[in-house]
């Protein structure tokens, strides 16, 4: 199991495991696949904006993706967001690799955290990310239900 960032020239394996993750699990995601579906070539290229995206793979295949962005009014955060990794892939390593690739990317921008949202139910995820050495954040989430986890990078 690798990851590596996704360049914007690979705009189709970002749709391709994006829409995959919102087919398998769409209650994971703050969007939908109907949403998603409509995007043009240019917004694929582009996602995440102020940010990149990382893919997992076993062997060739793609297996899994993670985004990761800032925003520029808050610099010292970085989110990880869409997470996902395929069913049959699961268990096997390719969360915590993510997880790995996007803090590594936060740590290379100077960032002191990494923030993300889990939803409600999302128990595998809440693990992975707990594994990872997330703890609750104070935050509200943005979803009703959802739980808020930082991890400081000091």
């Amino acid at each position: 199991m690798r990851t590596r960032p996704l360049t914007c020239d690979e705009w189709q394996l970002k749709r391709y495991l994006r829409l995959a993750a919102l087919l398998d699990s769409p209650a994971a995601f703050a969007s939908s696949h109907a949403r998603e579906t409509g995007r043009s070539e240019a917004e694929w290229r582009d996602w995440p904006r102020h940010g990149t995206c990382f893919a997992a793979f076993d062997g060739a295949e793609p297996v899994g993706i993670a985004g990761t962005w800032v925003t520029p009014a808050d610099p010292d955060v970085t989110h990880l967001i869409s997470m996902w990794v395929s069913p049959a892939a699961r268990g096997r390593g390719a969360g915590g690799r993510l997880v790995a690739a996007v803090t590594g990317w936060a740590r290379r921008r100077h960032t002191s955290r990494v923030e993300l949202e889990v939803a409600a139910g999302n128990d595998a995820a809440l693990r992975t990310y707990t594994r990872a050495g997330f703890t609750a954040a104070r935050r509200a989430p943005f979803t009703t239900g959802g739980t808020v986890l930082e991890l400081h990078l000091a």
